[in-house]
């Protein structure tokens, strides 16, 4: 029998119709990756670290087949297949797409391609705020504190804005 494992990934677009890029690439991964099982409200939040368009942000829970390195690589080919297009250095810059794994169940990676909690997840409340809202429980195994224990917790003085569209599966 095959393992599915659950994953909690965060979306976020801020180039050329943010609500379509993010609404393709939650289709993408429910077709190529696994079964969408929770999706979060949509939020509209300032740009993190650099000047910028406001970002749509979002995160899902997913159930996948795939070990935490081929669906690292399964994200970054929905990026690319969606026109993203991302360069060598590691600043921040507008985005058609952005898909990051926050959580793969209780896993700690750290390698050069991949780390696992997200490393800065715990700071950034686009990110904790759609993630408490469909999972405020999670655990994160690095910190053993909830979603939302972090959310009580962040720093991060950031705008996050509520916003009225919903992201349907076809």
């Amino acid at each position: 029998m095959i393992s599915k494992h659950i994953s909690h990934l965060s979306l976020g677009s801020n180039l050329n119709g943010r609500f379509k890029n993010i609404q393709k690439a939650i289709q993408a991964i429910h077709d190529k990756i696994g079964r969408v099982k929770k999706i979060s409200s949509l939020y509209k939040t300032p740009a993190w670290g650099f000047k910028g368009n406001d970002f749509y942000n979002c995160c899902i829970e997913i159930e996948t087949v795939l070990n935490p390195e081929l669906l690292m690589k399964s994200l970054l080919d929905i990026e690319k297949q969606l026109g993203r297009k991302r360069r060598n250095d590691q600043n921040y810059e507008n985005r058609i797409i952005d898909i990051d794994i926050v959580l793969y169940e209780e896993e700690i990676i750290d390698t050069p391609r991949l780390s696992i909690p997200h490393p800065k997840s715990t700071e950034r409340k686009f990110v904790l705020i759609p993630l408490c809202e469909i999972s405020s429980k999670l655990l994160f195994p690095h910190s053993k504190k909830t979603a939302l224990e972090h959310l009580t917790n962040c720093t991060d003085k950031s705008e996050v804005e509520l916003l009225p569209e919903k992201i349907n599966l076809r």
